[in-house]
């Protein structure tokens, strides 16, 4: 038996509470351009930022239409255009999702707005009518639908799927390519492409969305982890504990400060670090334990802190959270990254919240453990020319920063969609024989950034399967951080059991906030036919 009644019923109270994070976007947004009479004419304005939304990459006009013909009559996945009528009238019909809004325009002082993902219909041409179309991007065929049944199978999700990638990227990005290139456009413009605004504002952005005061914005999540140790003068002779089940980089963090690392155990139904052997690992030399918030769901923090009062002897024992899966995610309505002494975040694009290349930060609510992060990232100095310790070069570009600003706007939404698909495969795989889901814990609100399944004893041929059926797949992790070559010697097989069979047993299933119900429903059946042969 599995604990998916448990996981499923919580996964579903996320996704409804969750469900209405996004607002409907209207079909046709109809907006004034700044209209200017002068003596020798009337000069008409639509800007960018002011009037269209959207970057404008094309531009073609419509005219001279005979009578009682149409234009337009097909649809457009992603991009998005902005109709002018400079002189006579014309009608525009746009629709999507089973709705039709229709809109005269009759003066060239208004401008119709459309949405991606949209049908359109130009009729009712005057004779005299002209219509300048701005477009998002450039003419690309694969983006048009041509025949209206094709588009409302499309719009509708009915397309038959015979693939579902792992992670497109692309996907986000084309969904949110505007408003991110606006960005871009905005910090090029600025002249300030290192430090400055962009960077200063973001921090404070994602502090408060963490519940933390402070964030330094850092060149990579490994960065921010080891930043973070320096920060507290952790370093040789020092000990500090992380899990055995996490990416590479949590233990490689330690090594880097030259302090030495404690493994210890983890559950294994979640994977987390399991809290309750941390008592007996706990020594003298403990400086720092560091919970991994694995696949986006929080570590039993008061179960932590509870070891750490119990065998501590009352030291400070630093808590820096592994965040670096967990942007969004809450412990007892809390947000991870403000749960401990300081929190690792890592923007790879993967993540998330995910930027267009690497990125990191250290969020914290002490002032000091900022200070001096900020400090270590900065080659070491506060005073320019003045050099305190021996630091590094550590800095999340201005770039980065207005693209994650862009991005932090839909991710309370993003988070959602992923508690929805989550829920979707929960229903879709709780009879499975076999197959293992992830548990969630009462307290946890996960944002799933991996949908981890266990599949003991079979999971190379399950894997094997849904490649060959077209399902693209993941493994978290293959091999456990104490047998991983860099560390021969230090640990042999067998000391962290539960380790080492989630490494065996563990397949990652496609789960991204632009996957289609449609798509999880065939890795769904796929899955269970695997399990039924």
């Amino acid at each position: 038996m599995t604990s998916a009644p448990k996981a499923s019923e919580i996964a579903a109270d996320q996704a409804r509470a969750g469900a209405g994070a996004a607002a409907a976007e209207p079909l046709v947004q109809l907006v004034e351009l700044q209209t200017i009479p002068m003596p020798n004419g009337i000069l008409g304005v639509a800007e960018v930022s002011k009037h269209i939304g959207f970057p404008v990459h094309r531009a073609y006009y419509i005219r001279d239409v005979p009578a009682g013909e149409s234009r337009g009559a097909h649809g457009h996945k992603a991009l998005r255009q902005c109709f002018l009528c400079l002189r006579g009238s014309v009608s525009l019909a746009i629709s999507k999702h089973g709705c039709t809004e229709t809109v005269q325009l009759a003066r060239p002082s208004q401008a119709a707005v459309v949405p991606a993902g949209c049908w359109r219909d130009l009729s009712n041409f005057s004779d005299d009518s002209v219509v300048i179309v701005l477009a998002s991007d450039e003419y690309d065929e694969a983006d048009y639908i041509r025949k209206y049944d094709d588009f409302v199978r499309w719009d509708a999700g009915d397309e038959p799927v015979t693939s579902v990638a792992y992670l497109d990227l692309g996907r986000a990005s084309q969904a949110l390519g505007a408003e991110m290139e606006l960005a871009m456009r905005r910090v090029m413009r600025s002249g300030c492409l290192i430090g400055g605004p962009e960077v200063a504002a973001f921090e404070t952005r994602f502090a408060a969305y963490c519940g933390a005061d402070r964030m330094v914005g850092l060149g990579n999540g490994l960065d921010a982890l080891v930043i973070a140790l320096k920060a507290w003068g952790i370093g040789p002779g020092d000990e500090v504990i992380v899990p055995a089940h996490t990416f590479v980089a949590t233990s490689l963090a330690v090594d880097e400060v030259g302090a030495t690392q404690v493994l210890v155990d983890v559950e294994p139904d979640t994977g987390l670090m399991d809290v309750g052997k941390l008592g007996a690992l706990i020594t003298e030399r403990t400086r720092a334990i560091v919970p991994v918030h694995l696949y986006g769901h929080p570590v039993d923090m008061d179960g932590l802190r509870a070891a750490i009062c119990a065998t501590g002897g009352g030291r400070d024992i630093k808590i820096l959270e592994d965040a670096c899966q967990a942007h969004g995610a809450r412990y007892k309505a809390r947000r991870c990254g403000g749960l401990g002494d300081a929190a690792a975040f890592s923007f790879y694009p993967t993540k998330n919240l995910g930027a267009l290349g690497d990125g990191g930060a250290v969020v914290t609510a002490d002032a000091a453990t900022a200070e001096v992060a900020r400090m270590i990232a900065n080659y070491g100095s506060r005073e320019k020319y003045r050099h305190e310790v021996a630091g590094r070069n550590s800095r999340l570009d201005p770039l980065q920063a207005a693209v994650l600003s862009a991005k932090l706007d839909h991710l309370d939404a993003w988070n959602a969609r992923r508690s929805q698909l989550a829920l979707r495969y929960f229903l879709g795989l709780a009879d499975v024989r076999g197959l293992e889901l992830p548990a969630v814990r009462a307290w946890a609100e996960p944002v799933w950034h991996v949908f981890a399944i266990r599949a003991p004893g079979v999971r190379d041929e399950l894997q094997a399967f849904l490649t060959e059926g077209g399902v693209g797949t993941n493994i978290h992790y293959p091999i456990p951080v104490h047998l991983q070559p860099c560390y021969a010697g230090r640990w042999r097989g067998g000391d962290f059991p539960v380790a080492e069979a989630l490494a065996k047993s563990l397949l990652s299933l496609p789960l991204d906030p632009t996957h289609t119900d449609r798509e999880i429903d065939f890795v769904i059946a796929r899955v269970r036919e695997f399990f039924s042969r």
